[in-house]
C-alpha cells in the first residue's frame, strides 16, 4: 500500500492557501533602531516573487496584512539598500510571528536564526541571480538544469543553505529522491532552526523508502513548528504508511488538510484500507470540489466503487 500512498504524496505538495489578516514582526537589536529606516520584504519562498513590505518602528515592530498563509523569505534592509539579513518563514495563522535578530543571539521563535557571519555576509547579487534564473528553469520542467545553475551560488555562504535546499527539492521534482537526500540533508544541518528545511529532507527520505528515518526528520520540524501543514502532511503519510501510531497520522491529515486539500486522499485510502467505507467517502466528497479536472474522474470513479451496492 505504500506505493499508492507515495504515488498522492507526490501530487499533495502544493495547498490552497488561507488568508492571514494580520502577521506582526519584531527587529531585535542591541542598539536602538530610531532612525535607521529599515524595511522588511516578504517573498514567495518558492519562487521568490515579491509579496509585501513593511517598515520597522522605532520599537522595532512591523506588520504584514492579508497574506496567503505558506512558506515566505523575509528580507531586511536599509530602505532600498541590499539587504543585511534573510530568514525563511512559514506562516499558518495570525498567531505567527517574524523575528529577525541583528546579534549573535539565537531567535527563541521557532522561524530560524541566523549568525553574527550571515549578517555580515548578506547573499551576493551574483547568488540571487542565480536563484531567479533556477527559477525559470524549473518552471520550465528543467529541473537538473537547475541543479546545475544553484550549484554556482554553493561558494556563498550566505547562499548554500537556500542553494542545498533547493537543489535537493529540484532533484525530488526530476524523480530522484534518493539523489535529493544529501542535498537536503546538508540543508538542515545549514539552516538548523528552519522547519522548511526539515520538512523538505523527511519528504525525500519518505519517497526514498528511508521511513524511519523520515519520521524523525519530521517530528524535528514539528519541534520548530508545530503548525507546519506540510510537515505534519508528511509524519501523518509516514505513520499511515507505517500502520503505527495511526491515530495520530489521522489527526496530522486532517490538520494539515486545511492548507493541503489531497490530504483528504490519503485519509481515504487508509479509512477503505480499514474496511471505514462510509468515512473513505466521506473524505473523498470533501476533496472532490478542490480536486483538478484529472484529479474529478479518478476520484468519481472511486467514489462509484465505494457507494456501489
Amino acid at each position: 500500500m505504500l506505493k499508492r500512498i507515495l504515488f498522492f504524496a507526490v501530487l499533495a505538495m502544493p495547498g490552497i492557501a488561507q488568508i492571514i489578516s494580520s502577521v506582526r514582526g519584531v527587529v531585535a537589536a542591541d542598539e536602538p533602531l530610531t532612525g535607521n529606516h529599515l524595511v522588511v520584504s516578504l517573498m514567495e519562498a518558492a519562487t521568490r516573487k515579491a509579496v509585501d513590505r513593511a517598515f520597522v518602528g522605532a520599537d522595532g515592530t512591523f506588520e504584514f496584512r492579508n497574506l496567503p498563509s505558506g512558506s515566505y523569505i523575509a528580507e531586511l534592509a536599509v530602505s532600498s539598500g541590499d539587504p543585511i539579513l534573510s530568514l525563511t518563514v512559514s506562516l499558518n495563522t495570525s498567531g505567527d510571528r517574524i523575528e529577525l535578530r541583528l546579534s549573535g543571539h539565537k531567535a527563541v521563535l521557532p522561524t530560524g536564526t541566523v549568525s553574527v557571519r550571515e549578517l555580515q555576509h548578506p547573499m551576493s547579487a551574483k547568488s540571487k541571480r542565480m536563484f531567479a534564473a533556477a527559477q525559470k528553469a524549473s518552471e520550465k520542467g528543467e529541473y537538473l538544469k537547475a541543479v546545475d545553475i544553484l550549484r554556482g551560488a554553493l561558494t556563498d555562504p550566505a547562499a548554500e543553505g537556500y542553494a542545498r535546499m533547493n537543489i535537493g527539492v529540484a532533484y525530488v521534482r526530476a524523480g530522484e529522491a534518493a539523489t535529493a537526500v544529501p542535498e537536503l540533508k546538508e540543508a538542515a544541518r545549514l539552516m538548523p532552526g528552519d522547519a522548511v528545511a526539515r520538512t523538505n529532507f523527511a519528504y525525500a527520505l519518505l519517497l526514498a523508502r528511508r521511513v524511519d528515518e523520515a519520521e524523525v526528520e519530521a517530528r524535528g520540524a514539528l519541534r520548530l513548528d508545530k503548525n507546519n501543514s506540510k510537515a505534519r502532511w508528511v509524519l501523518g503519510s509516514i505513520l499511515l504508511a507505517k500502520g503505527s501510531r495511526v491515530e495520530e497520522g489521522v489527526e496530522d491529515l486532517r490538520f494539515a488538510s486545511r492548507e493541503i486539500p489531497k490530504a483528504r486522499v490519503l485519509l481515504a485510502q487508509f479509512y477503505e484500507r480499514t474496511g471505514q467505507k462510509a468515512e473513505a467517502v466521506r473524505e473523498l466528497r470533501e476533496f472532490l470540489p478542490q480536486a483538478s479536472d484529472q484529479e474529478r474522474k479518478t476520484v468519481e470513479q472511486w467514489l462509484s466503487k465505494l457507494t456501489a451496492k
